[in-house]
């Protein structure tokens, strides 16, 4: 089992899906918690190519961002994808400036 440490900008996030769409919350909710009991064995997670120490979490159109050090997993970023290449150009410099 993980420690699961979640970023302010992810946890912002999670409030406004949660008012917002309880669906989508409780997919998301579901996920972070098979991340934390699986860690890097979990479905649907990736490295990212440009940053191998990122890793990313699919949840349908969402992507949870996090690195993973020891047993303790910071989430960084929860969010829609939209623009493959923009999005994860951006969300790489904001983990990368914030570790």
């Amino acid at each position: 089992m993980f420690k699961l440490v979640i970023n302010t900008f992810a946890e912002e996030t999670l409030e406004k899906v949660s008012l917002k769409d309880k669906r989508t919350f409780l997919r998301l909710s579901k996920a972070l918690d098979e991340l934390e009991q699986n860690g890097l064995q979990s479905s649907n997670i990736t490295a990212l190519k440009n940053a191998p120490k990122i890793f990313r979490k699919r949840v349908g159109r969402w992507r949870i961002l996090f690195t993973l050090e020891r047993e303790v997993i910071n989430i960084w970023i929860i969010a829609i994808e939209k623009d493959t290449d923009k999005d994860y150009k951006r969300w790489i410099n904001f983990i990368t400036y914030h570790m």
